[in-house]
């Protein structure tokens, strides 16, 4: 009976020890890597709300990291610490070092760019605006309101001028703006650093200086607002057209209620799920998108469409 009792009492302690060896065993998983440029933007958010979805749907482990102001030092960082844990793919904005990029691509790890592009790079794949679309959905609106002889002084706003993003988006507003019978000049291109403060400030002297702005367009999410609050204070309001970008909900709200024009607004969630989407299927199938640039849908947000046009862009 001894004897047996210590059998059984051995059986179990293998079994025992078996069961906890395979346990520590590391489970096989896919990890994803966003470097964001803003952490805690709300417009930068959306494309968090996407990835994660799309990392909870694929079954991936997941990180979101970056700065919480402009900082592209710090999203290097954060791309190579990705490097070097061996992530299976990065996901991030166009804005960082194009050897950051290359080099990841050649350990083995694809980067999808979203938002603004590095052609140069040779990354798996970029998302984002078709900046030559949207500067002919500005133009078709501001026609809609002024007719094509109407002389347009214009006035843009970015979040950073040294950044790609806003050199292409500018590029394209002076090409498609050549074609408006009218004619058209560019009077002023200021800066927000994706600051609220900042943003109203450049606004504010951009309007003291040129009293005679027609068109003020905002590349920036934040800034379409502060461009109203300065249009305002220098009682220049209702001799101007004022355009953003993003899906901003106090800029959505101020097109409700008239203060703002439009907004081209693209689909952020979708950022951060087609790139996990896309980044699965060519690791574990193999497969790549026939095209390395895929446009993201836009669409010009304004007083007529404030309450439709969620559908259309989840469509």
């Amino acid at each position: 009976e001894m004897k047996k009792l210590i059998l059984a009492m051995m059986v179990f302690m293998i079994l025992i020890m078996g069961g906890c060896a395979a346990e520590s065993e590391p489970e096989a998983f896919m990890y994803f890597l966003f470097a964001t440029p803003l952490k805690e933007h709300e417009t930068w958010l959306k494309a968090r709300n996407g990835f994660q979805a799309a990392c909870e749907d694929y079954g991936i482990k997941c990180a979101w990291e970056g700065p919480t102001g402009i900082d592209t030092e710090m999203m290097e960082e954060e791309i190579e610490t990705g490097i070097l844990q061996k992530a299976d793919a990065i996901i991030t904005q166009g804005v960082v070092d194009p050897q950051l990029v290359r080099e990841a691509q050649e350990k083995g790890i694809p980067v999808v760019l979203v938002d603004s592009d590095i052609p140069e790079s040779d990354s798996f794949a970029y998302i984002g605006k078709n900046f030559e679309q949207q500067a002919e959905m500005l133009l078709e609106d501001i026609e809609s309101h002024y007719g094509k002889d109407e002389h347009l002084v214009v006035a843009i706003q970015v979040a950073e001028l040294g950044f790609q993003i806003a050199v292409d988006q500018i590029d394209a507003v002076e090409k498609v703006f050549a074609a408006h019978e009218g004619g058209y000049e560019i009077v002023s291109i200021s800066q927000s650093k994706s600051d609220n403060v900042k943003a109203k400030q450049e606004w504010d002297s951009v309007m003291a200086e040129h009293a005679d702005i027609n068109v003020a367009i905002n590349f920036a999410g934040e800034s379409a607002a502060s461009c109203y609050k300065a249009a305002e204070k220098y009682d220049l309001r209702d001799q101007m057209l004022i355009y953003g970008v993003d899906e901003v909900p106090e800029v959505m709200e101020m097109i409700r209620q008239g203060n703002v024009d439009g907004s081209i607004v693209a689909s952020f969630y979708e950022y951060g799920y087609r790139s996990v989407e896309m980044l699965y299927a060519y690791i574990t199938e193999g497969k790549k998108p026939e095209e390395r640039i895929q446009d993201v849908i836009m669409i010009m947000v304004t007083k007529d469409n404030i309450d439709t046009y969620q559908e259309e862009l989840s469509a």
